[in-house]
């Protein structure tokens, strides 16, 4: 950002925090803690936040599962998306306001409390930093180790540790239970998967997907090209004669107009390239919505168990034919 915008921005959010000062005058002060965010920053905020803004769908997912969803009053663009979040259309609704980075449409809200993540966009964190408002940003975990430390640091922020240490818990419980149930599958007969956007090949190694495959016994075909941590780029679809993976996992999300799951099903399909690779060559082409893919909270055990139910069907056929999940 150059010098101008920055004064811009740092010249809007003054404003805004006298706005928002002003809005809260005549209100009895509560008491205030400080702690700590994921990026080492202080943040001072009340005892007990009841006007709280989620701005990712991952702090959405983990927010709601802490506390009552009468002290949410914004969560992100995605909720109620079913491709993308496990934020359930009922939810997002009874929250009633979708937020997305412009900092104006968050602060209109009177927030005491914004739960972001690195993924927001700088500006926008900048702005929120020097609106007076609290802002604690969350980290984009990258393995089981660091979703822990996201969830137990969001609990933190909004008070709810007791809570934030019962939802690891559950992680770690619903984790050892899917383990034990793959454990019957031997390390030489683990089945290779790719996971496919509409743009291209995801889970390279280093990213929380590629751990999800490996802690649900799925080899990650993607996990054997060493891309830098933190690049976006997607791996082309033209190496997938090189991986030969058992099974694809197929995309859901569309993102832009034009995005069609049958349409490119069937480019794959009729590739002449692709016509030896093992997952076209049986048709183990397999839907899998991107939040699992995507997945960045407590929902993380989900994802684990979507992969290995998409990945060994067999495993789970008295489950699914009883209707289980």
């Amino acid at each position: 950002m150059n010098l101008f915008l920055k004064k811009v921005f740092l010249l809007f959010s003054c404003l805004l925090m006298v706005m928002v000062s002003g809005c809260g005058s005549g209100r009895k002060a509560e008491g205030t803690r400080v702690i700590t965010d994921d990026l080492g920053r202080e943040v001072r905020l009340s005892l007990h936040p009841s006007r709280i803004i989620s701005l990712t769908y991952g702090t959405d997912e983990i927010l709601l599962g802490l506390v009552d969803i009468s002290r949410v009053k914004g969560l992100s663009r995605y909720a109620g998306n079913g491709d993308i979040t496990f934020t359930t259309k009922e939810q997002a609704e009874k929250v009633g306001n979708k937020v997305d980075t412009n900092p104006e449409t968050i602060l209109v809200l009177k927030p005491d409390l914004v739960i972001a993540s690195t993924s927001v966009p700088s500006d926008t964190l900048e702005v929120l930093k020097h609106s007076g408002i609290p802002l604690y940003t969350s980290l984009i975990a990258s393995n089981w180790e660091e979703m822990e430390i996201k969830v137990r640091g969001v609990a933190k922020a909004v008070n709810e540790e007791k809570a934030g240490e019962a939802m690891v818990s559950e992680m770690n419980r619903k984790r050892q239970a899917l383990d034990e149930k793959l454990s019957v599958i031997p390390k030489e007969k683990e089945r290779t998967a790719l996971a496919l956007s509409f743009r291209g090949i995801l889970g390279k190694k280093g990213t929380l997907f590629s751990e999800i495959l490996s802690m649900a016994h799925v080899r990650d075909g993607a996990a054997v090209y060493d891309v830098p941590r933190g690049t976006n780029a997607y791996l082309s679809n033209e190496i997938l004669p090189e991986i030969i993976p058992d099974i694809l996992l197929m995309p859901v999300w569309k993102v832009k107009e034009g995005d069609n799951e049958n349409e490119f099903a069937r480019e794959l399909m009729t590739n002449p390239a692709f016509q030896d690779v093992k997952a076209v060559k049986n048709h183990e082409l397999v839907r899998f919505p991107e939040k699992y893919k995507y997945v960045m909270s407590q929902h993380i055990t989900d994802a684990m168990e979507a992969a290995a139910k998409a990945v060994y069907p067999e495993l789970f056929e008295d489950s699914l034919s009883s209707g289980g999940k």
